[in-house]
């Protein structure tokens, strides 16, 4: 099972294909904001990728548009809410 490490707290969680960043973290506790609900479209629950963005779908257009739209880097930035877990391993974040 992929696993979700949070470099800042020093914490690992094990999550599976198609959840997403914000999901893993949620079922253990972390809690992260979300002024969108969840939709894509805000930055509220943006993390920062610093390992294994090869083991995330690429974004879907909301995400891309939303993350564009203010600047951020789609390789170093996604929206814990919609980035979501392909299975083939690790993906190591910094929450900001």
């Amino acid at each position: 099972m992929p696993k979700i490490v949070v470099s800042n707290i020093n914490m690992a969680f094990e999550g599976m294909e198609n959840e997403t960043i914000m999901q893993v973290l949620y079922r253990n506790g972390i809690e992260i904001d979300s002024a969108c609900g969840g939709h894509g479209q805000c930055t509220s629950c943006r993390v920062i990728i610093l390992f294994g963005s090869e083991n995330l779908y690429p974004p879907e257009f909301e995400e891309k548009d939303t993350l564009e739209e203010n600047g951020m880097n789609l390789e170093e930035e996604r929206l814990s809410c919609q980035a979501k877990l392909n299975g083939k391993g690790d993906v190591v974040i910094y929450l900001p």
